[in-house]
This record gives C-alpha cells, sequence and structure tokens, in this order.
C-alpha cells in the first residue's frame, strides 16, 4: 500500500479483507489521513480493534459502516467524538447500538448532520425524540421502528424542518392521528422521498395528507400499509404529479378501478408501479394502464412486469386472494 495523502474518497462496500483486517484499516488511516469519505459497508472480518482506529481519520465527512455486525456502541461514540466534520452517517444494520449511544451521536454531531442512517431495532423514544436536535437533517431512515411511538415521530422528528427524504419502516406503534398529525406539518412540503412502508395504521386520512401537503413528492413507498384503500391513492395521484415511483406492495385494499386511467394524464413522469400482492387489483385496469404507458413499468401480483399485449397475470382474483392469505403473513411480517 502506497501513500497517497491526496486520496479523499474510499470505497471497500462488501469487501472480503485480510485476517488482519486490523493491519489494514491500519494501514489506510496511516496512509490516507486526508480521507473525507469511507465506506465500509458489509466488510468482514472486522473487530473492535480495527473499528476504533477510524476516530483517527479527523477530516472524515462521509462514514457508511452498514451492516458492520461487530460494530459496537462503544465505538460509534469514539467515532463521533473524534470526527467532528461528519455530516453523513450510515448505521443501518448495526444493532448493538443503545438509546444512550444515540443521543451521544446526537449531542456531538446534531448541529452538522444531513443523513442519519439507523437501524432502530433496539431504540426507542428516546433517541427518537432527541432528533429534534438535528437541525439541519435533510435525509433520515430508520429501518425498525417498531419501538416508535407518537411521541417519538411529532416530538423527535416533527421538529425537523429541513427534511427531504424519510425512510420509517415497520411503525407498528404509530397510530392514524399520530401519522396525520405529523404528515400535515407544513415541512412536508420539502419531501421529495417517503417511505412509510409497513406503517400499519396510516389510512386515507394520512394520505390525503400527504397528497396536500407533499407536491413535490417523487418517491412514494406504502408497502403493507392495510388500511389503505383506492380513496387514498386517488388523491395522491391527483395531487403528486411529480412522482416518478409508487410502491403499493402488499397493499391489499385497492383495486384501480377507474382511477388507473389517469395515470398518464395525471403521473406524466411515473416510472415504476409496484402492485406486487394486491390481490385485489383488477387486470384489466392494468393491463388498459400499460396499453396506454408503456414506457411504465408496471409489476403485477406476482412481481412480473406487466407487458402490453401480453398479461403475465391471467389467474383469477378469487385465485389471487388465496395466495394472499398464504403470502401476506410471510412476506407483510
Amino acid at each position: 500500500m502506497y501513500s497517497c495523502g491526496c486520496l479523499k474518497k474510499l470505497n471497500l462496500r462488501f469487501c472480503s479483507l485480510s485476517e488482519d483486517s486490523t493491519g489494514l484499516l491500519a494501514s489506510i488511516v496511516a496512509f490516507y489521513p486526508n480521507l473525507e469519505e469511507l465506506t465500509l459497508k458489509g466488510c468482514f472480518p472486522l473487530t473492535e480493534a480495527g473499528y476504533s482506529l477510524i476516530p483517527r481519520l479527523k477530516k472524515l465527512s462521509v462514514l457508511d459502516l452498514s451492516h458492520s455486525e461487530e460494530l459496537s456502541g462503544k465505538a460509534v461514540r469514539l467515532i463521533a467524538e473524534s470526527c467532528q466534520h461528519l455530516k453523513k452517517l450510515n448505521l443501518d444494520d448495526v444493532r448493538k447500538i443503545s438509546d444512550d449511544d444515540v443521543v451521544h451521536i446526537i449531542k456531538k454531531l446534531g448541529s452538522q448532520l444531513i443523513t442519519l442512517i439507523l437501524d432502530g431495532e433496539d431504540l426507542t423514544d428516546v433517541a427518537f425524540s432527541n432528533l429534534s436536535n438535528c437541525v439541519r437533517l435533510q435525509e433520515l431512515e430508520v429501518s425498525f421502528c417498531d419501538q416508535m411511538t407518537n411521541k417519538g415521530l411529532l416530538k423527535g422528528i416533527g421538529s425537523l424542518q429541513q427534511l427531504h427524504s424519510l425512510h420509517l419502516k415497520k411503525g407498528h406503534n404509530l397510530t392514524a392521528r399520530g401519522l396525520s398529525m405529523f404528515l400535515h406539518r407544513p415541512a412536508m412540503a420539502c419531501m421529495v422521498c417517503l417511505n412509510l412502508s409497513e406503517c400499519s395504521s396510516l389510512d386515507d386520512y394520512g394520505l390525503e395528507r400527504i397528497a396536500n401537503r407533499c407536491v413535490h413528492l417523487r418517491t412514494l413507498s406504502l408497502c403493507w400499509c392495510w388500511d389503505v384503500t383506492d380513496a387514498g391513492i386517488m388523491m395522491v395521484m391527483r395531487c403528486c404529479n411529480q412522482l416518478r415511483v409508487l410502491d403499493l406492495l402488499g397493499v391489499v385494499c385497492i383495486t384501480g378501478i377507474g382511477y388507473f386511467a389517469l395515470v398518464p394524464s395525471h403521473l406524466p413522469y411515473l416510472r415504476r408501479l409496484n402492485l406486487e400482492q394486491c390481490n385485489r387489483v383488477c387486470d384489466k385496469s392494468v393491463e388498459e394502464l400499460v396499453a396506454a404507458a408503456p414506457e411504465l413499468e408496471v409489476i403485477d401480483y406476482y412481481g412480473h412486469r406487466v407487458v402490453a399485449g401480453m398479461s403475465e397475470s391471467s389467474n383469477s382474483t378469487s385465485t389471487k386472494e388465496e395466495d394472499a392469505k398464504w403470502l401476506s403473513a410471510d412476506e407483510g411480517h
């Protein structure tokens, strides 16, 4: 390894490192002290000793440690204390960090972070409420919001004014009222990408809030939001005409009858519509949509792309409903 003080970005995503991975990281730190962006996503094997070397990279502004099985809260705290220029931090699928660790990260870096990605599986409202201190945050992702309640959503995330990308998955403890209040905030007008997959209490009233506030939305994911119906999707289609991607995986109450015909005129930029596991969707409506907008990628109940003039969804609705009984539980949970 040769010294290159001018190297600013290093991406080792999913690399299989040598058995002496700690030695390798020591060399990286020694030879590339001016690194500003480092990606170690899914690298293995890495140990606590290796992660403890990262704080020596004082100029880091972007750090991706997602899918790092051995990364501990202690190491993350040291990184937050030493890498004082960090603006983007990815800790997705890092499961050894606690509420206290996240609070510490926010205390040290919250005023400057613009991107924060967390696993969330073991986090509670203690951590989520403190997100209100990340005043410059533009992108927030939490893969598991199982323990987030309305308090964490409204007090923490609801205070953020600059968010344009928000992923909150598996928010089973968020109520329909809490979600509606959150989505009604004026700050939602900045939202470009919104993923509320498996926030199972989200209903048409919440979608009305999205339709009224998120007029610049380009990506919307509502996977397994079972209380959403045709009425809610129709409101979104009529108001969010900048949409590029609409993911409705497992939204089992929608049919598409009547309003799919509006897609070419109301959603002129839409490039992907996912209807996988939507067992009540009318095949005829889908076929007519694809015929009218052949460039649109439409995914049918079985996960196949629908091709104009060649239906890949010839099975009856009743057959789909039978399949859904067996599949939705596995894929939705």
